[in-house]
């Protein structure tokens, strides 16, 4: 039966129950079985609000349901008209008028027949409809488009052939708005329709922008791709939901595409097929960003209410950009013009924040505002406390097994500011003005009385940028666009370890900061030709100003102190031309010719993409590029308490201290799509030269820690989706090896700290009214990490003294094979509920998730560090660091 959802009503949490009487995760007393009944618990509510009905035997549905299994046909109907309404006898008839002429004789209700398989049940005010939604230039079937009544909350979603048959009750007045990702949506006075007949509705394409490209459904509504599958559009808001998500985090929703995850389960930590995090370009609207979360990677720093589109590049980086290696992802605000004034209150369990938009200069113009708090320092919670055992929970055993924990404090607040204004005086013209800003200040107090430490941490960094950029419609076939955007980044971080509170020498100190001052101007050109062909060229300027110190002050190792400062300009030239060379072929020859001035040369990065396709379902795509990066990034992650890694920021430079990295990517594949069915599928291999030894994490001098090393990495990317009605699967599995190469300091290749060889989860949703439910599971195989041999003294002079300051004796660490030892197979269930709900002059929405349900303790890595025992031995400790626990959040949405 087909029918209109009716509205549910809205979960409430018990009386007196309150998300401050929770206790903190890491005195979490809730049983695993606890949380298994609980997720039960809310799938059951909700599988019984699809399922409940009058479960009388003679309910006036039942007998509908038992003559359609009898005569073989269809019913559709208002469930609301038929609430209530109970029979006292079951026509026995094998005439399936008589019968139905029986059972509603004692009703307000008719019946009407449509064909010999479909009938109505209907009030005699109500109209059936037949839609049926269609392409409006090829003519084919739309499968699963929305059909909304304006001003409810009523809808249904159309069948794999773009039918829809519905009833409506009171039909006078409504209107019907069809909406399909891609198309234009399109409006449907009920009152003008005829019963007898099927409505087609054709939709056109949007309007494209031309550097704009057509979007596909990928995974669902709100992910999106072109028609290759090379590039991916996520839309926050018409984001369906994701396993583990309360809201719309742009940043974690962008994990879900094959081969784009995080290896730390952080936000901002993305890798991009076995690629480090740095590899990738991050851009909001055109400003260069280099902090993009909060709490070590772990809070996204773009408020999900601003952001109208993140795009996606994994098989190639378009080559108006420069300095990526392996991928390039893209935000633009939320600021479409329209005469309307929208604004939202946000809340989830580590901040709150405001959007507002509004139309400026008439009808020409709209301004965007949006601002986020932290309230963590003030009110502690649930999903806070398990951020912080992420972070800095950890298991450290000296070699007689002795487990070692302290107590530990934090202290966290961090704040975003958005502003978008955006300006079209004519339909040809635009002008666009942005600016971000993003503030983070922590402080972490840890005291372990046995081991004599009193560890303080302080991290603080500062990030802002504008863009200013004019796009003009020279002809219908001709566009020009210029840009300029200056990005500012600050991050300051001290680390003491006082050792005894009476003296400082045996103290350890670490002391990091790193500047970043970038100015960016871009211009380009675009021109089509003959309807089919594209040329875009243009100029690319980029001014660096970049600042390292880096001091570490060790009472058992080395005291090190290095500042690095580079700075230099970049230009460059571009060229992108997309050939139509028949229906089914075509070839996109690209080049980027960049001059940089820190290492006096020029470099040629070419790129060549080729699409064939077969038929109208079947696509095969290769790609071919070399890319060159010239900022790159130190990464450290022994010196700092946290289990996150610290990236410091660096541009090429002449004496190759600071090399460029080179990337030389292929990749090959094909995707399907039918009505119903998506697979997606892809190899690649990358060949990279200018790797850093010191990133590798042994704990390199500074002389040995700026060895070059190369890279190879070969993978296989494979995402299948499959659709119904109202629910959506995709399963996804990578295959990913990697090895590296140091040949001045290693003999022998081996496996890079990314190589996850294989990594797939499965996630499945289920929508229906206004709710959303979601469930998903990831597996991953164990990270690499190296052992230890031993620990060794230095000694000069034949000194007896014990090692400390002012002695020429210092002790390090005798590491094994690099990366020849893996940690456990990581294992995680995900599940998120969302409800929709309105009054009359507003909307809300309401999320909550659970990641890790089973609170299974998945290890991050091992490392070992040196120490003093009980008895001020000199002992090898090992440090285990650990992935999130069981981790709840809970958002809460308004919409005016």
């Amino acid at each position: 039966m087909i029918m209109w959802k009716p509205p549910y009503k809205l979960l409430c949490l018990p009386k007196g129950l309150s998300i401050a009487t929770m206790p903190t995760a890491r005195n979490s007393t809730l049983s695993v079985l606890s949380r298994i009944r609980l997720v039960l618990l809310l799938f059951l509510i909700f599988s019984l609000n699809l399922m409940a009905q009058n479960e009388t035997a003679v309910s006036l549905k039942s007998v509908l349901n038992n003559l359609e299994k009898q005569f073989s046909i269809r019913f559709s109907f208002d469930p609301n008209a038929l609430k209530g309404i109970n029979l006292n006898s079951i026509p026995q008839t094998n005439d399936l008028d008589l019968a139905l002429q029986a059972a509603l004789s004692n009703t307000a209700l008719e019946f009407q027949k449509i064909d010999d398989q479909y009938y109505v049940i209907k009030k005699a005010a109500s109209k059936f409809l037949t839609i049926e939604v269609l392409d409006a230039e090829t003519d084919l079937a739309l499968p699963f488009a929305t059909i909304k009544q304006n001003a409810s909350n009523l809808g249904l979603i159309t069948d794999e052939f773009g039918l829809a048959r519905l009833v409506i009750p009171s039909h006078k007045g409504v209107v019907l708005e069809v909406f399909y990702l891609g198309f234009q949506s399109f409006s449907i006075h009920v009152d003008s329709l005829n019963s007898y007949q099927v409505h087609q509705v054709r939709l056109l394409p949007e309007p494209l922008d031309l550097n704009d490209y057509e979007l596909k459904e990928y995974l669902n509504a709100g992910i999106a791709s072109d028609p290759k599958a090379n590039s991916f559009r996520i839309l926050p808001q018409e984001m369906e939901i994701l396993p583990g998500l309360a809201e719309r985090d742009v940043l974690l929703s962008a994990q879900i595409i094959s081969g784009v995850n995080s290896n730390d389960e952080s936000a901002s930590g993305i890798n991009v097929r076995g690629s480090s995090r740095d590899n990738t370009l991050l851009y909001w609207n055109n400003v260069p960003i280099y902090h993009s979360a909060h709490y070590f990677g772990n809070i996204s720093s773009f408020i999900p209410s601003s952001i109208g589109t993140l795009d996606i590049y994994k098989n190639y980086v378009p080559v108006k950009y420069g300095g990526a290696s392996a991928g390039l992802i893209s935000l633009a605000s939320r600021n479409e013009i329209d005469q309307t004034l929208n604004a939202e209150l946000s809340l989830n369990m580590t901040h709150g924040d405001a959007f507002i938009k509004t139309p400026f200069l008439g009808k020409k113009g709209s301004v965007m505002f949006a601002a986020r708090r932290s309230y963590n320092d003030a009110i502690p919670t649930w999903t806070y406390n398990a951020y912080g055992e992420k972070l800095f929970g950890r298991e450290i055993r000296d070699p007689q097994g002795i487990v070692y924990e302290s107590e530990y404090s934090n202290d966290l607040n961090f704040s975003d500011l958005n502003f978008h204004w955006n300006y079209e005086p004519t339909d040809k013209t635009s002008i666009k003005l942005g600016y971000i800003r993003n503030r983070s200040q922590f402080n972490h107090r840890e005291n372990d009385l046995r081991e004599r430490q009193n560890i303080v941490q302080s991290h603080q960094i500062k990030s802002s940028g504008a863009d200013i950029s004019w796009i003009q419609r020279l002809t219908d076939k001709q566009s020009l666009s210029v840009s300029a955007a200056y990005s500012d980044y600050g991050m300051e971080y001290d680390y003491t370890n006082l050792r005894n509170p009476t003296i400082d020498s045996d103290d350890d100190k670490q002391e990091r900061s790193n500047d970043i001052e970038n100015l960016e101007l871009r211009l380009s050109h675009t021109s089509i030709y003959k309807e089919l062909h594209k040329l875009t060229i243009g100029y690319q300027f980029n001014e660096f100003k970049i600042k390292n110190l880096i001091n570490t002050e060790n009472f058992f190792e080395q005291d090190q102190a290095e500042q690095i400062n580079s700075e230099g300009n970049i230009h460059a030239v571009f060229s992108d031309l997309n050939l139509k060379l028949s229906a089914p072929l075509e070839l996109v020859l690209s080049g980027r010719l960049t001059a940089i001035e820190s290492i006096n040369r020029s470099v040629f990065s070419p790129q060549i993409k080729l699409n064939y396709n077969l038929n109208e379902q079947l696509l095969f795509k290769t790609t071919y590029g070399i890319y060159h990066q010239y900022l790159s990034t130190i990464k450290e992650s022994q010196f700092t308490i946290s289990n996150a890694i610290e990236q410091h920021w660096l541009l090429a430079d002449d004496d190759e201290l600071v090399p460029m990295l080179i990337n030389k990517q292929m990749s090959l594949g094909f995707i399907r799509n039918t009505k119903s069915w998506l697979i997606d599928f892809d190899i690649y291999q990358k060949n990279v030269d200018g790797l850093l030894a010191r990133n590798l994490g042994f704990g390199f001098t500074r002389e040995a820690g700026f060895n070059q090393g190369t890279e190879r990495i070969v993978g296989a990317d494979l995402t299948l989706r499959k659709r119904w009605k109202y629910i959506k699967t995709w399963f996804s599995y990578n295959f990913q090896d990697s090895e590296v190469s140091f040949s001045e300091l290693f003999p022998t290749t081996f496996a890079s700290n990314l190589n996850i060889r294989h990594q797939f989860s499965f996630s499945s949703t289920l929508s229906r009214g206004n709710w959303e439910f979601s469930l998903g599971y990831t597996f991953k195989t164990g990270a690499p990490y190296t052992g230890i041999n031993n620990v060794r003294l230095n000694r000069k002079n034949n000194s007896p003294n014990p090692p400390g300051p002012g002695v020429n004796e210092k002790y390090e660490l005798r590491f094994s094979k690099p990366n020849s030892l893996r940690v456990a197979n990581y294992h995680r269930f995900d599940a998120s509920v969302w409800h929709r709900f309105k009054g009359k002059t507003w909307r809300g929405e309401v999320g909550f998730s659970l990641m890790n349900i089973f609170n299974r303790r998945n290890v991050y890595n091992i490392g070992y560090l040196i120490d003093l025992n009980q008895n001020n031995e000199v002992v090898i400790a090992q440090r285990t660091k650990f992935f999130l626990e069981f981790t709840p959040n809970l958002s809460v949405r308004f919409s005016f």
